[in-house]
Order: structure tokens, then sequence, then C-alpha cells
């Protein structure tokens, strides 16, 4: 029985990877204001224990918690609580309010939320409100959909979670057209190299474009033969021994095996 892609996961590991250009990108207010020379800490563990309850029924975490430390001198933490939908869930923002007050009782701490909605949705909802006799709440956190960018500002970009955005957008164009998805996956390939990443970005958006733009396996093994190989290849007359053994760790990081005994699938 086949295993359904875990889309989330995909995202989360991205953001887990470029952490700092994931904040650059969607928070560039916190960018500003933090101190990256301290590198972030991931409390998923201690998220897990703060809202075990029975709406997961047993299903997978994939949100995330990051402590970071700020460049004001007071050694404040900032507490990003990040969440990736790839679907319609019905309580999603009391489940954000839910954890905004686990996580705020729990460290007494600032923090900030953000919830990527990567499914093709076109309104987003970023407000949870409650009101009774005379009681009355408001949570309101940062909200963004894969399907609100312009693809030509996305192009434009050196950040590289335009391109991871970019393939959000491209894969839920291509669902039912196996051809085009092809396409697009050797556009974001190529874009990857051209934008000149260094060697942990380039790894980790073609292993993310790898994941998102799945080909069925006729279609993957002629992009493995037609394009990648041809693409490491042409290049290695012009690469320096650093960018080869770069270009190497991609195939590598992509395809579970060097370059060298890549058999084709």
């Amino acid at each position: 029985m086949a295993i359904d892609p875990d889309y989330d996961g995909y995202w989360k590991e991205i953001i887990t990877t470029l952490f700092e250009d994931f904040v650059q990108y969607f928070l560039p207010d916190v960018y500003q204001e933090a101190d990256f020379s301290q590198p972030p800490v991931f409390l998923e563990q201690e998220l897990q224990k703060l809202i075990a309850d029975k709406r997961k029924k047993g299903k997978i975490f994939n949100d995330k918690l990051v402590r970071i430390i700020l460049k004001d001198g007071s050694q404040q933490w900032l507490l990003i609580h990040i969440e990736v939908q790839s679907y319609a869930e019905a309580d999603f923002v009391e489940r954000m309010f839910s954890y905004f007050y686990r996580i705020y009782d729990k460290y007494g701490s600032q923090i900030t939320a953000i919830a990527i909605y990567t499914d093709d949705r076109k309104d987003i909802t970023d407000t949870f409100s409650y009101q009774l006799f005379g009681t009355e709440v408001t949570y309101r956190f940062n909200a963004f959909s894969v399907q609100q960018f312009d693809e030509k500002e996305l192009l434009a970009s050196d950040n590289p979670f335009a391109l991871a955005l970019l393939a959000g957008k491209y894969h839920l164009r291509t669902h039912q057209d196996a051809e085009k998805r092809y396409s697009f996956k050797r556009k974001l390939v190529t874009l990857a190299w051209e934008k000149n990443y260094d060697r942990t970005k380039v790894v980790a958006l073609l292993r993310f474009v790898h994941l998102i733009i799945s080909l069925p396996e006729t279609l993957e093994t002629q992009f493995e033969q037609e394009f990648v190989k041809r693409l490491i290849n042409e290049q290695e007359m012009e690469l320096t021994k650093s960018q080869k053994r770069i270009a190497h760790t991609v195939y590598e990081a992509v395809y579970g095996e060097s370059l060298e005994s890549g058999t084709g699938k």
C-alpha cells in the first residue's frame, strides 16, 4: 500500500535547515532584531508535551517551536510557533490560540506565531475570536498562503524560500499533469543552480524540490538520466573542485547514492 507523502513534514524540514532565511523572508521585523550568531533552539519535544491532547489523535507532530535570542541585550527569548497547513481543519484557529496560551503559560515569554497554508485555498484565516457575556478574546497571528505570492516576484527574489514557495505553487498547479510537473521540476533545479546559493542551501532546496515535485517512476528516471546527470556533467568542466563536490553531494542528497554508483531508477 502506497504511503501518502508527508508534505507538511517536507516544509518543516526545509524550515529547520534554512531557518534564518525563513525568518528573513516571512518575518523581516523579527529578522532585524534577532541575533543569529547564537544558534536557534528547536523545541519540538517540549511543544509535544504542551499540546499532547485528543485533537491530535496519534498523528505525527509537525508543529515547530523555536527559541531565538534578540539583539537588545536583554537576553529575552522570542518563541516562534510555526504551523504548516496542507489541508483545511475546522478548528485550526482555535488550536493556534490553544498553543499560544499553553506556550505562554509554560515560558512566560514573548511569542509570535506564523501559519503557512500550503494547499490551494484562496482565503486565509488568521484570527480566533471568543465572546461570552462580556468576556472577549481576539487572537491574531501571522498567516501566509502559497497561493498569495506572485510568481514573478518569487523568481526575482534571492531568498531560497522564494524558490521553495515557487515549488509549492507548481506542486498545486500540476496535480493532474505529469509532463508539466516534469518541466517545472527542471526549471526549479536550474534556478537553484543559477542563484549561486551555498552548498547547504542548494542541497536543502533540491531535496525539497525532489520531494514536493514528485514524478511517476518513468518520468523520474527520465529526469535523472536526461537532466540531473547532464546538468552536473556539463558544468564540471568549469567548476572548481569544491563546486564539483557540491554537485555530487546534491545528487546524493536527492537520490540517496553517489553519482558514480547511480545506475538509474
